[in-house]
């Protein structure tokens, strides 16, 4: 199963460009970060306590070495706001984008290469077979969001599809899910519903509202800067 920043980043590649949306450049890197920190959120591993995120001791082990390696930088530095460990884990993994690029390339789930600009400054490009992925999304997105109008309980899974719905709507990138104006602005409508009463447990509710504020806060300063 792909992680929710791995979903994010899959939506966030334009198959013309085989690059970052320009629309979403600026929050990606902040989005991933916060996806990753969501993540540990819903598995049990940190829990927010006063406004901060602390470790939870549990014997339950974190296979993905991605989440294991942003789990030993949380452990460093615990009780620490979700708004500071947006912008720490986005510094910490250097370029969090490639690196979770590098991971689908590994594992099968695209191509990321290399070029030269001038023969010295590296530039990545990531192809990945984003049709089908986005048709998945989409239909994953619109099964929630019908459910919830119905008022019916969510299952584990789709409480994961409400938090990447929430990071994919930060992130400027719900019309690559809904191309249409018209469904896009539904969903948009329905999503920020949602966001006030997220169908998940009260700390992880709060956690996402942090890092949604987080992440449009470092993103909007590092697109003036």
């Amino acid at each position: 199963m792909l992680l929710l920043a791995e979903q994010l980043f899959l939506l966030s590649i334009d198959p013309k460009t085989n690059k970052a949306y320009g629309r979403a450049s600026s929050a990606l890197p902040y989005s991933l970060s916060g996806a990753l920190l969501a993540e540990l959120m819903l598995e049990g591993q940190v829990e927010m306590h006063r406004s901060k995120i602390e470790i939870a001791y549990t014997e339950a082990k974190v296979e993905d070495p991605l989440l294991r390696e942003t789990l030993e930088m949380i452990q460093q530095k615990s009780k620490k706001t979700p708004k500071y460990w947006v912008s720490a884990l986005k510094r910490s993994h250097k370029n969090i984008a490639r690196k979770i690029a590098n991971k689908l390339d590994r594992a099968g789930a695209g191509n990321m290469e290399e070029n030269r600009i001038l023969g010295i400054f590296p530039s990545y490009t990531y192809k990945f077979k984003q049709t089908d992925f986005i048709k998945m999304m989409k239909e994953s997105f619109q099964e929630v969001l019908e459910k919830r109008d119905k008022q019916k309980p969510l299952e584990k899974e789709e409480e994961r599809v409400v938090v990447l719905m929430s990071l994919v709507h930060v992130s400027s990138l719900l019309r690559i899910v809904f191309p249409d104006r018209k469904e896009a602005k539904r969903a948009e409508k329905q999503i920020k519903q949602l966001s006030k009463n997220l169908p998940v447990s009260k700390s992880v509710k709060a956690t996402i509202d942090s890092m949604n504020a987080a992440i449009f806060a470092a993103s909007s300063t590092a697109s003036r800067n």
